[in-house]
């Protein structure tokens, strides 16, 4: 009895010296959380953004009542500007359009109006 109790010690021990070691030869991150996370959204826009994607968000913002040059520009901010205002507006109205909820676009009818009367999405303004 006590040599397999010994047994089981041993073998969880040695189990858990093995995990150690397998994690000791990893690479230590040298970012921050924030760092790495800015870094991964990045370069998500940059894959998620093909130009067939873009034609269809462009449909999109064209439905909602977003004129052509600020349907443009605006999506030239949200690839490479993503973090203006701009941007984050253009984002939430082409998520609004493609989940084709009645009260979403409705109620994106006021934004559609500021971004149009504001000109945050102007190029030169985003910039």
């Amino acid at each position: 009895m006590k040599y397999g109790i010994l047994v089981c010690v041993v073998a969880l021990t040695m189990a858990g010296v093995a995990k150690a070691d397998m994690l000791s030869h990893q690479p230590e991150p040298t970012k921050t959380l924030s760092q790495a996370l800015h870094d991964n959204a990045v370069a998500s826009h940059h894959r998620g953004h093909s130009e067939q994607g873009l034609q269809f968000d462009e449909q999109n913002l064209r439905r909602l009542g977003v004129s052509e040059a600020t349907a443009r520009d605006g999506l030239w901010a949200v690839v490479h500007r993503p973090r203006s205002q701009c941007a984050q507006y253009i984002r939430q109205l082409t998520a609004d359009a493609k989940g084709a909820s009645e009260a979403f676009v409705q109620s994106d009818q006021r934004l559609v109006v500021y971004l149009e009367n504001s000109g945050i999405c102007e190029r030169q303004s985003v910039r």
